[in-house]
């Protein structure tokens, strides 16, 4: 992460300084070059955490693995110092921020490409900018931005099984209940019908021999009687789908699906909840809440 994008800022700008600054560019804290000169020192001063593109926090494919991984999006700043031998010379010190500034400037340099090595780097820049310095005291001799990806080298990045299939799924408001007879306690099963404001399915499939994007019909939809307490209710539903019960799935036919409810022998309140339903077997998955009514069972 930090530590890399250090050491390898170093090694570029130690590659790319002309005499006597080439070569003697080194982090802050590690050892010095061997012999008399001058040095370039060189660590990271702060940084700010980006917000990624659009609020996302996906996982990325950054170097060194070809799975998805966890990143750090961060815009980091990096001061360098230079130093001459003896301390205090200060055409001295002004020869090396030319050197730096001119450097930094490269176009290899500003795009980041030239810090780009083999392997797994712990860090991918956009890019690299020079910075105002001068307005603290404390400022360093230059001061740069750098902006990108960083994770701890080697983390194992994400597996599993690829999606390459789903289902997308429109419903629009209004969804309405509607009753072939009213709601009384002890009475037969009462005829329901569930309608929504339009409904469309896009499938969509990816890979090998994927099919383009298609319309598909909506299949159904899953409904769940629930009493004030959030368990099962005391009515019953029945579907042609499915068995009858306090959870059944209902077919989406047009623009909307049939079902019929039988009340409970005493007067109730109950809630009849609509959910997301997919697929059939063992492969069935019942996803997020769609709508929610009152069902009021009078004596």
């Amino acid at each position: 992460m930090l530590t890399e994008l250090e050491s390898r800022l170093a090694d570029v700008l130690g590659a790319a300084l002309p005499a006597p600054f080439g070569g003697r560019v080194r982090r802050r804290g590690a050892a010095g070059p061997a012999g008399a000169g001058p040095v370039v020192r060189l660590g990271v001063e702060g940084f700010v955490p980006l917000e990624p593109d659009v609020f996302s926090t996906r996982p990325e494919i950054a170097a060194g693995a070809s799975t998805l991984r966890r990143v750090v999006r961060l815009r980091v700043t990096i001061g360098l110092d230079v130093t001459t031998d003896p301390p205090g010379d200060r055409l001295g010190e002004l020869a090396g921020t030319d050197a730096l500034l001119y450097a930094l400037q490269d176009p290899a340099v500003r795009s980041a490409s030239a810090l780009v090595a083999p392997g797994d780097q712990g860090f991918r820049l956009d890019g690299i900018d020079l910075l105002e310095v001068g307005a603290q005291d404390d400022d360093p001799d230059v001061l740069v931005g750098a902006e990108g990806w960083f994770w701890p080298v080697g983390v194992a990045g994400q597996d599993g099984r690829e999606i390459t299939h789903a289902l997308v799924r429109e419903v629009r408001l209004p969804m309405r209940l509607t009753f072939d007879a009213p709601l009384v306690a002890g009475a037969a099963a009462v005829a329901c019908d569930l309608t929504f404001g339009a409904t469309g399915t896009l499938d969509v499939a990816s890979g090998p021999g994927g099919a383009p994007t298609t319309a598909a019909p909506f299949g159904a939809v899953a409904l769940r009687l629930l009493d004030d307490g959030g368990g099962p209710g005391a009515g019953v539903l029945d579907t042609a789908a499915s068995p009858p019960g306090t959870t059944v799935v209902a077919t989406v036919d047009a623009d909307g699906a049939a079902f019929t409810y039988t009340p409970p022998a005493a007067a109730a309140r109950e809630h009849l909840v609509v959910l997301a339903h997919a697929g059939t077997g063992a492969g069935a998955r019942t996803g997020m809440e769609l709508a929610r009514f009152d069902l009021v069972v009078t004596s």
